[in-house]
């Protein structure tokens, strides 16, 4: 399957468990070779990464050439931000502090093309990854793009139900280290903490109630075991400098007499 037909829509509706790796360092020779490991798709986080625009679009060139589906986690929730990364050739972007059923509906309209949004035309590296004529791609851009509200704030669980209900979102994604900290008022970072686990689960309960795919950030084995043991399929696995720090210390563990 090449980038361009893969369909992330058909893939997440399947329920097995996406995981995929989320890049912070700005390289196209790095995206490239994160979308030949074994995860399901890549990640560029634009928001905490040094990411920048000028960075992603070669990013997301390489991890299509790769055949792996692209995702952009944006720099906030900026209406100018979705649409560019989807023209840059994304197939999903993740939009940070969604807190609200208006914040969730302009994001929407940010990404979707009319009717269901107002995204504006003009994605010409995207329709050439695509491999579809431009009538073609206008008619299945809303079918082959996703976006997703991040809910990372007491505020975003509180309109949580209005925010799951907005027409034309596609999936629902927990900042859990945002979540715990607010959660927590600002006391700790505790992604498998009671209070966070219990409010993750009320996430991906609103998910399934309106068929959006249900979506969190790992990072660890146990944290990625616990989420999908909560219904979440659409899991970042693991960061870069982690994977980094992984290798070298299993390879500095292996030397050891």
């Amino acid at each position: 399957m090449t980038a361009a037909h893969f369909d992330l829509r058909a893939r997440l509706a399947s329920g097995e468990p996406f995981l995929f790796s989320w890049l912070s360092i700005p390289s196209a020779g790095l995206a490239a070779q994160a979308a030949r490991l074994p995860f399901d798709g890549v990640c560029l986080d634009m928001q905490h990464g040094m990411i920048g625009f000028s960075d992603a679009v070669p990013m997301i060139a390489a991890i299509n050439g790769a055949g792996r589906p692209a995702i952009v986690r944006a720099l906030w929730n900026d209406p100018a931000v979705p649409g560019q990364a989807l023209d840059a050739g994304a197939c999903g972007v993740i939009s940070p502090m969604v807190n609200t059923r208006a914040q969730a509906e302009a994001l929407v309209r940010a990404a979707k093309y009319p009717p269901i949004g107002a995204r504006s035309w003009g994605g010409y590296t995207a329709l050439q990854a695509s491999g579809l004529t431009p009538a073609e791609y206008l008619r299945e851009a809303n079918r082959m793009t996703m976006v997703f509200a991040m809910v990372e704030t007491v505020e975003a669980l509180e309109n949580l139900e209005d925010i799951a209900a907005t027409p034309g979102l596609d999936g629902l994604f927990v900042g859990p280290s945002d979540l715990s900290i607010t959660l927590s008022r600002g006391a700790r970072i505790d992604k498998l903490g009671k209070e966070t686990l219990a409010a993750m689960e009320k996430v991906s309960a609103a998910a399934r109630r309106n068929g959006l795919a249900a979506g969190a950030f790992g990072g660890s084995a146990d944290v990625i075991k616990a989420y999908r043991a909560l219904g979440f399929t659409f899991i970042a696995a693991a960061v870069d400098v982690d994977l980094l720090h992984w290798g070298s210390a299993s390879l500095l563990k292996s030397l050891e007499v």
